[in-house]
């Protein structure tokens, strides 16, 4: 029933007042709400206070995707789809989200993905070189055609969160996180691991994420955009792993870690920003003759300002102290 009553106010059915949720005339983008664990907390609690605090940040997105293709809607539904699963993975060894679900969370970052790409390439790659430059004809035709395409994705992610394949999706996610599906399919060393607390579960978990990163960034000196990517993804995973667990440790300890940690992921994000519009540009000169010259131009400016960043990415890691986890 309350699958049903949603998907007819999703998708722009009566609802009843009183209990429907009344949405301003401009929607708010939802970010994830502060997660409280307690140490005292089994695994399995655990993970059902994280998955519930990830899905209520992906649900409470929808109507800003769905009616007003607001861009801080989709960026924060995408940020709540990542960091579900990030906390699956975490968790994997312990209990395993059905292949079918799987499979269908991939397709829901499919068409959120280019959306967000061409977003950040619209309204913030773009309008940073053009406040820097005098704005002439051919970076303005490349504004604008980024933009229509921005806009155009908007719409298509705005479908898919209307439709059917994402109502089942996760009306199916709901049930199996309701009715712990997770445990039909665990061995009996993993019902005993669900059991233990969640303190040294999130130390291990905390303290593998760190060395993983550790080892990347040892490459970052001079690395191409692929390795940059890994460091990236890495200290993404560590940091949504730090803050899932950081109620369980000190808050003079974790905020400056995590604090430190989102530095780091936002100048690797700048980078791989530049990476990724050089190949959003590229199809846009692809398709339409006269962006050619504003395209070359501003990929020529992209790479030429990706290589002076690097000195301020190295600075970043040299900053980055690793969390140390009480043992």
């Amino acid at each position: 029933m309350r699958r049903r009553f949603r998907a007819q106010c999703l998708q722009g059915g009566m609802c009843n007042m009183d209990t429907a949720v009344k949405f301003p005339t401009t929607p708010k983008a939802i970010r994830a709400r502060a997660l409280e664990l307690s140490a005292r907390m089994s695994v399995e609690k655990a993970f059902q206070a994280i998955v519930r605090n990830c899905l209520d940040q992906i649900e409470a997105n929808e109507t800003g995707v769905i009616k007003y293709h607001d861009v801080e809607s989709l960026h924060q539904m995408r940020v709540g789809l990542r960091r579900l699963r990030s906390a699956l993975g975490m968790f994997d060894e312990v209990l395993s989200l059905p292949v079918a679900l799987r499979q269908e969370l991939d397709w829901l970052v499919s068409q959120l993905g280019p959306a967000r790409d061409w977003d950040v390439l619209a309204g913030s790659t773009l309008p940073r070189i053009t406040n820097t430059l005098d704005a002439d004809a051919p970076l303005v035709r490349v504004q604008h055609a980024a933009a229509d395409k921005a806009m155009a994705l908007h719409a298509a992610a705005g479908a898919a969160i209307a439709s059917e394949r994402y109502q089942n999706l996760i009306g199916n996610l709901e049930r199996w996180f309701d009715e712990r599906g997770w445990r039909a399919m665990q061995l009996p060393a993993d019902k005993v691991k669900l059991k233990m607390r969640i303190g040294d579960f999130a130390r291990d978990i905390l303290e593998k994420d760190q060395q993983r990163l550790l080892k990347r960034g040892r490459k970052l000196k001079g690395a191409d955009p692929e390795t940059r990517h890994r460091v990236r993804i890495a200290a993404k995973k560590t940091r949504y792993a730090a803050e899932f667990f950081a109620s369980l440790y000190p808050r003079k300890t974790v905020r400056p870690y995590v604090k430190a940690l989102a530095s780091l992921q936002d100048e690797l994000g700048l980078m791989n920003d530049a990476s990724v519009a050089d190949g959003l540009l590229r199809q846009l000169s692809e398709g339409d003759e006269e962006l050619k010259d504003g395209t070359g131009f501003l990929r020529g400016y992209l790479a030429s300002h990706s290589r002076q960043g690097d000195g301020k990415l190295r600075k970043l890691w040299k900053r980055f102290v690793p969390l140390r986890t009480p043992g």
